[in-house]
């Protein structure tokens, strides 16, 4: 049988159907970029956390079994219902919020001692004002950390996709180069503690297509950046 075209599709539209089997997949771009987040979030103290685009929760449910508080936000509605129900299974204490970060955040300045934005400012347009409304919640020696699928992705024409209902999907990401990430973060008056970037190689077998592994074992599969206000 042959590899039917893949659908391209809006963000909001493929989080909406990915969040039936988005836990269940074995992804290895999640894989390294949770150890990563265990890797860095292990030196920190914090105890006020906002999870910016949680989607199924998955680090906010994480740190919530910490005892740390965590405020979460997400723009599909999908995904964030995931999120719920999964804490709610766990007893967990997690306020959870539909918004988008295109809008100004309805957090109060200086509100959170981390903020964790992963895999996910690919998708956002406009930089600049993200790390503006990072950086204003922040407060005074907290933390940022964000991960995203590496830029080099666009490079080597790997995209954002999932299949569902035997459909394979694309979800566009807008092509921010890594000093796009690094130049925001600076410019916001946030200093930067690491950078990281994981490679393909890194990721177990089964969790990529075994020929992507092959061809592109030495090349950047995530980037990690942990910057302090």
């Amino acid at each position: 049988m042959s590899e039917t075209v893949p659908q391209e599709i809006t963000v909001q539209e493929g989080y909406a159907l990915w969040s039936v089997s988005y836990d269940q997949e074995k992804n290895g771009l999640i894989f390294i970029e949770q150890r990563e987040v265990d890797r860095l979030l292990a030196q920190l103290s914090y105890t006020n956390v906002l999870d910016v685009g949680t989607g199924t929760g998955r680090h906010a449910l994480k740190l919530a079994r910490r005892g740390v508080r965590v405020t979460a936000f997400d723009q599909s509605l999908q995904m964030l219902e995931v999120a719920r129900l999964a804490a709610q299974r766990e007893e967990l204490s997690i306020d959870f919020r539909l918004l988008s970060l295109d809008d100004h955040l309805p957090f109060e300045a200086h509100q959170f001692d981390l903020l964790i934005c992963a895999l996910m400012l690919s998708h956002v347009s406009n930089l600049v004002h993200a790390f503006q409304e990072f950086a204003r919640v922040l407060q005074e020696g907290g933390y940022l950390l964000i991960t995203d699928f590496h830029p080099d992705h666009i490079l080597y024409g790997w995209k954002t996709g999932f299949r569902h209902a035997g459909v394979l999907y694309h979800v566009p990401t807008m092509g921010h180069a890594k000093n796009d990430y690094l130049e925001a973060i600076t410019q916001n008056g946030l200093r930067i503690l690491e950078v990281s970037e994981n490679l393909v190689g890194e990721a177990p077998e089964g969790y990529l297509p075994l020929e992507m592994r092959r061809a592109y074992a030495d090349k950047p599969l995530c980037l990690s950046i942990l910057a302090q206000k």
